[in-house]
């Protein structure tokens, strides 16, 4: 990973979980989740920042399954990516990089 990735990758997760600030709960800690599709390369995939829970959990990305989570929070992982991209634009002290690494 390098130094613009990290820090594209920082900024994304000092969001907060991007799933919890939907549903309305106040800021939660965030680890990358890499939206990978039909085995894409983990390094060129979009990332979004999901709590533990929303990523490792039960009911998380990882535990339900992409359609199980789908169904559950009736929003998929291009949802929850558009959702981070606003949220960066939102945000005040987004430092926006560009996203070729």
């Amino acid at each position: 990973m390098n130094k613009a990735q990290r820090k594209h990758y920082d900024q994304i997760a000092k969001l907060g979980c991007i799933l919890c600030r939907h549903l309305g709960y106040s800021d939660s800690p965030a680890e990358i989740h890499h939206v990978r599709k039909f085995g894409g390369k983990r390094d060129l995939a979009p990332v979004i920042p999901l709590c533990p829970e929303h990523h490792r959990g039960n009911t998380g990305v990882h535990g339900l399954g992409k359609k199980g989570f789908a169904t559950r929070y009736s929003l998929d992982e291009q949802d929850l990516v558009e959702l981070t991209e606003r949220a960066l634009s939102e945000s005040p002290s987004a430092l926006l990089v560009d996203n070729k690494f």
